[in-house]
């Protein structure tokens, strides 16, 4: 227990203290007027980075089976592209942009190589067994996506009902060619989305139901994950309305947090929530070809989307998974 506390204060510091630092780099880009879009990008890579690091610094003598050269590769990606963040702020005629997204697309073979090079009983010991539960991950997967039109749909619906207008996105004409581009963008970019459920969903969420319970502790993890997007709130996703912005996004990883909390519930599968982070991150793009930096956001529209979000994914912690106090000892069990 001491070492999983040891753990989880370095997980702590890094993940929500590097948030901060770099939300003041950011602050002074936007202030400069450059643009924050790297920023989002290498937030992605922060919880995993907390995890390894923690495990890297806490077991490093004491627990073989954690994948230490896996750990290393993916930390090592995490703090260039951390500092290369920051020094972007300084020397922006570098255009140091290019390189993070290089970078980005150069993690994701050597960690998918590396991993695939474990051996079987070493991933399915740290999270990372690919075929774990694989029936009712797909289903998991095909669900969010349903579950991710009918939040949108249903927020179109509320805008003709009670506003007499509906101002949602117009389908977009190459949703197709979009929809191809975004499937063959996957295996060049998945460390990112990887890189916030391996810390959010397999290592802080049974945490959290651990000491918190089943319930309220996923609960709390999804107050958690949208205070850590904050700065990026204000100074990328809706900087001219931040506070509608943050409401938003706090309801919406609540929502979203008690959903992909019961599919690794049901699965303990880290790529299934890793694929369906990846679709909220793109379908948007793909159906509607919006784009996440800049939304205006009015009170009608923002209570709208609240209450989707409330409506549709509240309901699933009336399923057995969220009622057997059981599964606080399974959770445990997986904090290797």
């Amino acid at each position: 227990m001491d070492k999983i506390k040891k753990t989880i204060k370095i997980f702590s510091a890094l993940v929500f203290g590097l948030s901060v630092i770099l939300g003041i780099f950011m602050g002074m880009a936007y202030a400069k007027g450059m643009d924050t879009g790297i920023f989002p990008l290498t937030w992605m890579y922060l919880p995993a980075f907390g995890v390894m690091a923690g495990k890297l610094l806490t077991y490093r003598n004491h627990d073989n089976s954690v994948p230490k050269i896996f750990y290393y590769t993916f930390s090592g990606f995490a703090v260039i592209m951390i500092i290369l963040c920051m020094v972007s702020v300084i020397t922006p005629q570098l255009n140091l942009a290019v390189f993070i997204n290089v970078l980005v697309m150069i993690s994701c073979p050597i960690c998918f190589i590396e991993i695939l090079c474990m051996k079987k009983e070493k991933r399915e010991q740290c999270g990372l067994s690919f075929f774990h539960n694989w029936r009712r991950s797909v289903s998991g997967i095909v669900l969010f996506a349903g579950l991710y039109l009918a939040t949108g749909l249903l927020g179109l619906l509320f805008e003709k009902v009670l506003l007499g207008k509906a101002e949602g996105y117009g389908i977009n004409q190459d949703a197709f060619l979009y929809a191809v581009i975004t499937v063959l963008s996957f295996p060049l970019s998945f460390t990112a989305f990887f890189g916030e459920e391996y810390g959010w969903r397999y290592f802080l969420q049974p945490v959290m139901q651990k000491k918190f319970g089943v319930k309220c502790g996923v609960i709390l993890l999804g107050l958690l994950w949208g205070i850590w997007h904050l700065p990026i709130n204000l100074f990328y996703y809706s900087p001219e309305t931040s506070l509608q912005s943050i409401l938003v996004q706090l309801a919406g990883c609540v929502g979203m947090g008690i959903f992909f909390g019961w599919v690794y519930m049901r699965t303990h599968n880290i790529w299934a929530v890793t694929i369906m982070h990846f679709l909220n991150n793109n379908m948007g793009a793909v159906l509607f070809a919006a784009s996440p930096s800049g939304v205006a956001w009015n009170w009608q529209t923002t209570l709208i989307s609240i209450s989707t979000y409330l409506i549709v994914y509240l309901p699933f912690l009336l399923t057995k998974e969220y009622r057997v106090p059981h599964m606080r000892n399974e959770y445990a069990r997986h904090l290797c």
